[in-house]
């Protein structure tokens, strides 16, 4: 049982109010879902008892028992001081009003590609029930695929991840959304095991993280697997492979749609005759990008 005076906490409002002060003395790191200590505090003490979090006023003055209280309190511990992220300790992280299912094996969703989704990649995409056939390159935890399986209802979606780890996640949420004949889940290294397709639209979080910036990532980002984030000296090492091959697998009037962060001066130190076009996201005008697949062709056929 935890020790005085902490096992005096009673209700959700105490032990609520205590996780925050906690975070705030013990400096912890956000970025996983929540933008200040009230969210992360409600969201974790809330969902750890599987109550609804929007429907906190509800149960604010409810009492724990004794088995709740020391599960909230040692999910406090674990987030404060193992520093370890919210969405780990429930198993749950949300993106675009979708609850999907996470583990250390993947990273937690967070894609501003979700946001573009929403609006079906207008104007890009005049006609969302056009799309035949959708590739989320790195799926992960088949959190991109999912949404695109809903935006695109009359697409094969697809999603290829390199880690057999992270695609037993994208089965398990494949299997919540009810999509288990209609997802194809490819274990791939990029389009290798793909077997020459060709879509009308591929999106893709790779990972793109620059060494510098993964060796001063906060504790939070370091329980993420070091696969799904670090992309060399740049952050470019992985879309140098994609780049070249990306037109490949593009159908005729395809499009590609890929988040690099904040890696748009080393793309283009890169490929700065390539005409892309960045799309505001809640994150900026230059973290997402869309190629079309004729002007990869052109640009490339230029290049040789």
């Amino acid at each position: 049982m935890p020790h005085q005076p902490v096992a005096n906490l009673l209700t959700i409002r105490d032990v609520t109010r205590w996780a925050m002060t906690e975070m705030e003395k013990n400096s912890i790191s956000l970025g996983h879902g929540t933008e200040d200590f009230w969210e992360e505090a409600t969201f974790l003490v809330m969902r750890t008892l599987k109550l609804p979090f929007d429907r906190l006023q509800a149960f604010w003055e409810a009492h724990l028992t004794p088995e709740e209280l020391e599960e909230v309190l040692c999910n406090i511990d674990l987030r404060v001081h193992m520093k370890k992220p919210v969405p780990y300790l429930i198993k749950e992280a949300w993106l675009s009003e979708h609850c999907f299912y996470v583990d250390e094996r993947v990273l937690i969703p967070r894609s501003f590609i979700a946001e573009l989704l929403e609006e079906s990649l207008s104007p890009w995409i005049e006609d969302p029930e056009s799309v035949t056939s959708v590739l989320d390159i790195c799926t992960g935890s088949g959190c991109l695929a999912i949404l695109a399986a809903e935006t695109f209802p009359n697409a094969k979606v697809t999603g290829a991840d390199v880690s057999p780890d992270a695609l037993d996640v994208a089965v398990i949420n494949r299997k919540r959304f009810g999509m288990e004949d209609t997802l194809e889940l490819v274990e791939s290294d990029l389009f290798e095991n793909l077997q020459g397709r060709k879509y009308d639209l591929i999106i893709s979080n790779p990972p793109y993280v620059t060494q510098a910036a993964m060796d001063a990532l906060p504790k939070e980002y370091q329980h993420e697997p070091a696969l799904a984030l670090g992309a060399g000296v740049d952050g470019m090492d992985i879309m140098r492979r994609m780049m070249p091959v990306l037109a490949d697998h593009l159908t005729e009037n395809g499009i590609a749609v890929i988040e690099i962060g904040d890696g748009r001066e080393a793309f283009e130190a890169i490929w700065p005759e390539l005409p892309v076009t960045w799309l505001t996201t809640s994150g900026g005008d230059d973290m997402v990008f869309m190629v079309k697949a004729e002007d990869l062709r052109n640009h490339l056929k230029a290049a040789e």
